[in-house]
């Protein structure tokens, strides 16, 4: 496959993904949704563009501060721009694979070595499962109220129950990790496809393990600003849909509704298809469809990706004519003869 035909593709998967995102709430009641759109007030386009902006903002802000940390001397109008086309390019590639190596090559055109850029890639990413590591399940404990709504024949103690086994069962999993990952690498000897990967996973092991080292033993102010900036940045396009329900007039609990997305979307990412190809939207309006109608689910899901799809992507193209704008007027004009 050349360059130009594989460019190609993914430039039809991206049209694909974003279509499809575009045409879900249409599926759910195409009159309704677009009464129901008129009836939303201007603040709430302007409070859910406002909210992609901070969100990219404090993402730049990370990585402004790990850039810094790693001898990286790059000004932050150029790092909020990089950030901007990176989430273009996670948004629009397939399972966000294009975002890593888009973000890797910014960085090293902003003279970074591939060691730094890989490093602040690895270390960003090692920063959100963080985040999800820790708030998903504060998250499910707020949905334990919901979810006894939805089961109605079951108890709210049983549901509690439940999760506290599972809370059990993981803690059990971390402490006895060390048998756990040997009997995983006894059994990744027998398996030829592991086997032959298992250099690759070390390296990565290894590699995560010098990021997290790198960010931990610095200064504790910098640590807690690289996780406070990480949970702003997830917070705020996590509860765009929260928000929007709510304007809607849809009581539900942040908590409930950040596990909810935090599950279906990444769910979503698996498919291959570039923004969910609208299955994370279809998902979506399953998993609340005791709460909330399907009409007014439409207008919900089109002012949720109005703040997680659509502003990013217009945001990630300014970004991009700004970095080019700024490399051709950094290349020098040739002399006349």
């Amino acid at each position: 496959m050349t360059r130009t035909h594989a460019r190609n593709v993914a430039t039809l998967l991206a049209l694909l993904g974003v279509g499809l995102s575009m045409g879900v709430p249409f599926i759910l009641g195409s009159r309704d949704l677009l009464a129901g759109l008129r009836t939303v007030p201007a603040e709430v386009f302007l409070v859910l563009a406002a909210s992609a902006a901070v969100s990219a903002l404090a993402k730049a802000g990370k990585l402004q501060l790990m850039q810094t940390t790693l001898g990286l001397r790059v000004s932050f109008m150029r790092t909020f721009a990089i950030t901007l086309v990176t989430d273009f390019a996670f948004l629009a590639s397939p399972l966000g694979a294009a975002g890593y190596g888009v973000n890797i090559a910014l960085l090293q055109r902003a003279g970074a070595s591939w060691a730094i850029a890989t490093t602040v890639v690895g270390a960003d990413q090692a920063l959100d499962l963080t985040f999800f590591a820790v708030a998903v399940p504060i998250a499910l404990l707020f949905s334990v109220g919901p979810l006894a709504h939805l089961l109605p024949t079951v108890r709210l103690s049983t549901v509690a129950m439940t999760l506290a086994v599972v809370a059990i069962l993981v803690g059990v999993l971390w402490m006895c990790r060390r048998y756990v990952a040997r009997a995983l690498d006894a059994a990744g000897h027998l398996v030829p496809w592991l086997r032959a990967r298992r250099s690759r996973w070390d390296r990565f092991r290894q590699s995560v393990r010098q990021q997290w080292q790198l960010l931990i033993t610095g200064p504790r102010d910098r640590f807690a600003g690289l996780l406070l900036l990480t949970t702003l940045q997830w917070l705020l396009r996590y509860s765009a849909l929260w928000f929007v329900l709510l304007e809607l007039g849809y009581h539900l609990p942040l908590g409930f509704v950040l596990a909810v997305q935090a599950v279906v979307l990444h769910a979503a990412l698996w498919t291959g298809v570039p923004a969910g190809g609208g299955g994370g939207d279809l998902a979506l309006a399953a998993a609340f469809a005791a709460w909330v109608p399907r009409a007014a689910m439409a207008t919900a899901l089109v002012l949720w990706r109005f703040a997680t799809l659509y502003c990013p992507l217009m945001l990630g193209a300014v970004g991009f004519v700004a970095l080019a704008w700024r490399r051709r007027a950094a290349t020098p004009t040739p002399a006349p003869d």
